[in-house]
């Protein structure tokens, strides 16, 4: 398959991934606080920025920044999140790769907890 000018196998959609939306809950003394309600848990393709790709980003390393790829989901937002075992990363960008509702692209970074 022919994904962006790259070719792609749908067998490289082995790590799995939990779709995540903010949710936000009114604790003691009338304050919100954010949590996170799970969507999905989706096989995905992981792919570390690493290198010039990284620098050239202008990431830390302590951000982790990273591609997913994945069958494409209506309502994923940057408001959304993925978690990838105990860490969640913010989603920075979702991209429907060529407007045709197949797969998706999302740069995220991990989240800082605290």
């Amino acid at each position: 398959m022919n994904l962006n000018g790259r070719v792609f196998n749908p067998g490289e959609l082995r790590t799995a991934v939990t779709l995540e939306s903010r949710t936000v809950s009114v604790e003691t003394g009338g304050f919100g606080a954010p949590a996170w309600a799970t969507i999905a848990v989706v096989k995905a393709k992981w792919e570390n920025a690493h290198g010039s790709e990284a620098q050239a980003a202008g990431t830390v390393e302590a951000d982790l920044p990273a591609t997913v790829t994945m069958r494409y989901r209506s309502g994923i937002d940057t408001t959304c999140a993925v978690r990838k075992g105990s860490d969640r990363y913010e989603i920075l960008s979702v991209d429907n790769i060529r407007e045709r509702g197949e797969y998706m692209e999302l740069r995220v970074r991990r989240m800082r907890s605290g």
